[in-house]
């Protein structure tokens, strides 16, 4: 892959939430390159001034106006409708409220998760067949930060973190069939973020360094079918983009099986030390059994994707 004049030919790629912020860039950007775009969001104008951007500087779009939820068959008919076939799904739909978790309207929590998760998942679902058809697939999908944990905002950071959870896991089944999928946590400057974050100098710092354009770079990178670079989790903000994964600290041994021996290590179990990463679940199973067990590691393989199948 040279890193001249990106061109993706024709193929085409779906981005849900696109009327309006990182996904109206997404879409605008991967339009540039040379690829077909469905542009799906639930406001119809936004749709439709964001197809006629593109359009105006010379690109390939169409509107979809599907929910994500109860409609992603339908969003991924109109590409096949309008084009023929689908190369990328870039999943960047979803909403957020704040609110103490106890006091939240129980149905406005669970919309934004169902729409966040749900979304991801249907649409997912729905477009997999294609993409492996079309031999290049390629699969995005937006987490957030989040998932570590935002006070107040505890179904966002519930949702991201299941998107998180559902890439990992899709991205080591997905690559037996050959589609790329990557999971991406963005930082921009977009309509949901100004609420996010009140402060000015903050604000004023985001503008700055944070534009939704730059996150779409890095998404339309990924997209590409000479990209070599999936599997994995990337934290984007402006030029910056660092992977993630989660760390553990040097395990703690009991003396026991016991509640009693735990009290005797509490000390040990807070405190900070050697951190090892895990890039999935089997990583982190492997590195269980092996300490309790060491004769385990040269039984169990370093592949960690196939630590489960052993």
């Amino acid at each position: 892959m040279t890193a001249q004049n990106l061109d993706f030919g024709g193929r085409v790629a779906i981005v849900t939430g696109a009327g309006q912020g990182m996904g109206r860039a997404h879409a605008k950007m991967l339009a540039s390159r040379g690829a077909r775009v469905v542009v799906n969001d639930l406001n119809a104008d936004n749709a439709a001034s964001a197809v006629a951007e593109i359009i105006a500087d010379g690109g390939t779009a169409v509107v979809d106006i599907n929910n994500v939820v109860t409609g992603a068959e339908a969003i991924v008919q109109t590409a096949i409708d309008a084009y023929g076939r689908l190369d990328i799904v870039v999943n960047n739909a979803g909403i957020n409220a704040f609110g103490t978790f106890w006091e939240m309207d129980r149905d406005t929590w669970w919309r934004v998760f169902d729409v966040t998760v749900k979304g991801v998942v249907e649409v997912s679902r729905a477009a997999m067949p294609h993409l492996i058809a079309s031999g290049t697939g390629r699969l995005i999908n937006i987490s957030s930060n989040g998932l570590m944990g935002v006070p107040l905002d505890s179904a966002y950071s519930a949702a991201k973190a299941a998107v998180w959870g559902l890439s990992i896991g899709l991205a080591a089944e997905a690559r037996e069939v050959g589609v790329q999928v990557t999971t991406l946590m963005p930082v921009a400057w977009t309509p949901m973020t100004q609420d996010a974050f009140p402060n000015p100098v903050v604000q004023e710092a985001m503008k700055e360094n944070v534009p939704p354009e730059a996150v779409s770079a890095f998404v339309t990178y990924l997209a590409h079918q000479d990209t070599t670079t999936y599997a994995d989790t990337f934290e984007i903000a402006g030029v910056a983009a660092g992977r993630v994964a989660i760390a553990g600290m040097e395990r703690v041994d009991a003396a026991a099986a016991t509640p009693e021996a735990w009290v005797e290590q509490a000390e040990a179990l807070t405190k900070d030390g050697a951190m090892r990463v895990f890039h999935n679940a089997s990583e982190s199973f492997r590195d269980q059994m092996v300490h309790l067990a060491p004769e385990l590691d040269s039984v169990l393989p370093e592949d960690a994707a196939n630590v489960e199948r052993v």
